[in-house]
């Protein structure tokens, strides 16, 4: 099976400006109870055949244009019994000192009614082409199982007058309706955050905003305060923090800085 060089030092072609447009964020009276989101979580492409997705991660400091990720549906398939989607995901990564992550080469992937989730995924692993499927050992703890298209709402995040969250006994992602505009476009979103609350020092966060057609148009990342064995508030004293049960989190992601992520759909380019 032939697979791509996902990384490359050629700019992509892509839709994004090279700085990052005016955002603003604005606490809506109009309440969404609940989305369905065809995209997989978080990467933010819907697993069918058509157009490619984008997205841009922007320096969330200096609003430049750090990355690009391209993700393009290559043909149906059937893996393992499951019908799924090949998607092929290129990066292009401005100059910088970055971590030796990459994304895979090729990401098979599934979309119901209900549910979107991983069926396989190809990396190149010093020359070798490697696959992780579903079923294999590990595969589900890596990519995760289904997850839910329906994202609800139910009042799990419970603001305090001090603006952190306590978790009631709700079980939806959903803590708030917002209005995000975008450069000139503005979309009515339910907020979603995406946090397992029992990791050690926090583990990750994810800060989501989907359009009520269920298409992310803002997406920010934040690490558990400890959690890159350094405290990251001393690192990072001015970035955006969100205190949850009392677990804070700092607007930094794996690459050690802190992003605002675009899509397709900020700029309306997806149906």
């Amino acid at each position: 099976m032939e697979t791509k060089q996902t990384q490359t030092n050629e700019m992509l072609k892509h839709p994004f400006p090279e700085k990052r447009p005016d955002v603003k964020i604005v606490e809506s009276d109009d309440h969404i109870s609940e989305v369905d989101c065809p995209e997989l979580q978080w990467w933010f492409a819907v697993p069918e055949m058509g157009e490619p997705h984008f997205r841009a991660e922007y320096d969330a400091n200096t609003l430049e244009l750090d990355a690009i990720v391209e993700i393009t549906p290559t043909a149906p398939a059937t893996i393992r019994g499951i019908d799924c989607v090949g998607l092929r995901v290129r990066e292009w990564l401005a100059p910088r000192d970055w971590p030796s992550i990459c994304p895979p080469d090729l990401m098979y992937a599934a979309l119901d009614d209900t549910h979107t989730r991983w069926v396989s995924v190809i990396d190149t692993v010093d020359g070798e082409t490697v696959s992780n499927t579903i079923g294999d050992e590990y595969f589900e703890e890596q990519w995760g199982g289904p997850c839910k298209r329906r994202i609800v709402d139910d009042g799990r995040y419970q603001l305090q007058a001090d603006g952190s969250y306590r978790i009631t006994e709700g079980q939806g992602f959903g803590a708030g309706t917002y209005d995000v505009t975008i450069g000139e476009n503005t979309f009515h979103c339910l907020r979603v955050l995406d946090v397992d609350i029992s990791e050690p020092h926090g583990g990750e966060l994810a800060e989501v905003y989907v359009e009520s057609g269920g298409r992310t148009v803002f997406f920010r990342r934040y690490d558990g305060r400890y959690l890159r064995g350094h405290d990251l508030v001393s690192k990072y004293p001015n970035n955006r923090r969100i205190v949850i049960n009392d677990v804070l989190y700092v607007h930094s992601d794996c690459s050690g800085w802190a992003h605002d992520q675009l899509t397709s759909a900020s700029l309306c380019l997806t149906s």
